[in-house]
């Protein structure tokens, strides 16, 4: 199968797994914000230096203003977040505007096997849980 089908097979049975009306289970334990410059447990595992801080709104809402070090991938390009991500235990901490959409790409990457996956909820709580200033 060629790499371009493969991606879209790909992004074609997430599409469905994420209509399903079903989430998949966490396998990642989940992960109690903690206070700015607090060593609260989504603090210290921003501080690991192999965990991705992955934002997913629209581009146009990123570059008005996110956390410090995020990467920004909208909800929808799962084929690019899997890419991105890269292998299927790194640690990500999702989050968006409100953790709407990042609780739907969570549930993409999970059904996709990317099992230490934490939604950390919207962009201004993100930064104050892992003692990230905000980027205008």
């Amino acid at each position: 199968m060629s790499p371009r089908a493969l991606a879209l097979t790909l992004v074609a049975a997430l599409s469905l797994a994420a209509c399903s009306g079903s989430t998949a289970p966490s396998h990642a334990a989940p992960v109690a914000p903690g206070p700015v410059g607090a060593a609260g447990p989504l603090a210290a595992l921003a501080a690991q230096p192999d965990t991705l801080l992955l934002d997913v709104r629209r581009p146009e809402e990123f570059a008005a203003g996110h956390v410090e070090g995020a990467v920004n991938v909208p909800l929808g390009e799962t084929v690019q977040m899997a890419a991105v991500i890269g292998r299927k235990d790194r640690a990500v901490i999702l989050h968006c505007r409100s953790g709407n959409r990042s609780g739907k790409a969570m549930a993409e990457l999970q059904s996709a096997g990317f099992t230490a996956l934490h939604n950390a909820g919207g962009y201004e709580a993100t930064a104050q849980a892992t003692g990230r200033r905000v980027v205008r």
